[in-house]
């Protein structure tokens, strides 16, 4: 799931989760529009390997990555590769930051590919 050197206790990936877990249903919803371009996340079957254990599964699991390019945090956006299910998340400053910037993403209208 973390690419390129990315741990599960970087502070900005623990604010990545901290601020997914404060998100209502709908803004969840909005997140997996916004990270994978599907209006939920897929699902494997159970007849395929792995058996019914595996059913809820992703086939493609989300990935999460450092950013493209160089710049202070706090002023870039959160970036995504929709076909690979892969967020790029700059190292945001506070949990604060984090939120705004997903909000800001996942409600975003200006954006012609965003759906």
């Amino acid at each position: 799931m973390y690419q390129v050197g990315l741990v599960e206790s970087d502070t900005h990936i623990e604010y990545f989760w901290l601020a997914l877990e404060s998100f209502s249903q709908e803004e969840l919803a909005r997140f997996i529009k916004f990270a994978c371009n599907q209006e939920r996340i897929p699902q494997t079957c159970p007849c395929q390997e792995g058996g019914p254990d595996s059913a809820h599964v992703p086939p493609y699991p989300m990935k999460i990555a450092p950013p493209d390019g160089t710049g202070p945090p706090d002023g870039r956006h959160i970036r995504v590769e929709t076909c690979m299910f892969m967020v790029k998340l700059p190292q945001y400053s506070s949990l604060d930051v984090m939120a705004s910037r997903l909000r800001y993403a996942i409600n975003c209208r200006e954006d012609p590919l965003s759906g």
